[in-house]
């Protein structure tokens, strides 16, 4: 090739990789959409909480019943995946509670954090503690299912070393991965867990790609509109929160190195335990309806109309909140 040709192609191929850094760069500084009124309408209320040297935002308002209860939010969303039960909630309850787990929603999302379900427990405890509640509701949903678990877990061990732990009341599962073994991650969770592939894949992240994927574990027919996917994704751009995705997904190998601890803490409990499913739901298919009732005692469930998916309380609010109600009044009657 003559000289000519190869400074040629080395001209195009440097415009080429100045174009792709380019675009890199706006891709990886283009700001989230601006916040829509109902998610302004949810924040503005909240307040923070300082753990160690990271901040939580949670709310705590007063509703008209009594009670309390506190809803621990999923994978990988906020605590705004309740704003379509709180009216409800608060109604029934003298009390909701909510919060984001560090590294989601409008907490604090430090990168290259080591974050564990051990910790996010201990969130919930020392909010608890710092609210002066000693009695609690507890309504979980996907990763909450689980920081439910390691808390069912601590009122067994602090029952058996007859110290004091929060009065839990009731425990309310949503769809989540309760058992490992009936649980599975979707091919971009598996891909952003990987080391180093994941960290560079979670940086590339879009709104698109978001929405392909959050959208796959909802039913058919109950797909969030285009505001609500708009408004999770603003949620989880904030703080540049889809850049430590991969390091929240150190749950999944947590859920199986301690299965004994957290599955075995449902069968040990004599505490009120209910599920509500949506069976249209590829992370938990309806095996796990079988499973569920074959191995913790006592099995109360509330099983949704076929077309409901991982999200309940989005896709089918007025009958979990039904199916709720009906489960705590089982505990009081």
């Amino acid at each position: 090739m003559r000289k000519g040709n190869l400074e040629v192609m080395s001209t195009i191929v440097n415009v080429l990789i100045g174009v792709l850094a380019v675009g890199a760069a706006i891709f990886l500084n283009y700001p989230a959409p601006p916040q829509s009124p109902i998610v302004y309408q949810w924040q503005s209320p909240g307040k923070f909480m300082q753990y160690k040297e990271n901040n939580i935002f949670y709310k705590d308002e007063p509703g008209s019943g009594t009670g309390t209860v506190i809803c621990l939010h999923g994978f990988p969303t906020s605590s705004f995946d309740w704003y379509k039960l709180w009216p409800a909630l608060k109604r029934k309850f003298g009390r909701a509670i909510t919060l984001d787990f560090l590294g989601f929603g409008f907490s604090d999302k430090p990168r290259f954090h080591k974050y564990s379900i051990f910790e996010q427990a201990s969130i919930v405890e020392e909010l608890l503690q710092n609210l002066q509640i000693n009695r609690v509701h507890i309504l979980a949903h996907d990763y909450g299912d689980t920081v439910a678990q390691e808390l069912i877990a601590r009122h067994l061990d602090a029952a058996k070393e007859k110290k004091n732990y929060v009065n839990i009341v009731s425990l309310c599962f949503l769809n989540g991965g309760i058992f490992p073994t009936k649980h599975h991650p979707r091919l971009v969770q598996k891909i952003l867990v990987l080391p180093l592939v994941g960290t560079v894949v979670s940086k590339f992240i879009n709104y698109y790609v978001f929405r392909k994927a959050l959208g796959e574990v909802f039913g058919p027919e109950t797909w969030p509109t285009t505001a609500e996917f708009r408004d999770f994704w603003g949620i989880m751009r904030h703080n540049d929160g889809y850049r430590v995705l991969g390091s929240l997904l150190s749950y999944l190998e947590e859920r199986k190195t301690n299965e004994e601890r957290w599955v075995g803490g449902l069968q040990k409990t004599l505490l009120p335990v209910h599920v509500i499913y949506g069976p249209a739901d590829p992370v938990n298919p309806p095996e796990f309806i079988e499973y569920y009732r074959a191995i913790i005692p006592k099995p109360s469930m509330t099983v949704l109309p076929e077309n409901i998916g991982h999200y309940p309380q989005l896709e089918a609010p007025e009958a979990t909140v039904d199916a709720y109600l009906n489960f705590l009044e089982t505990i009081s009657s």
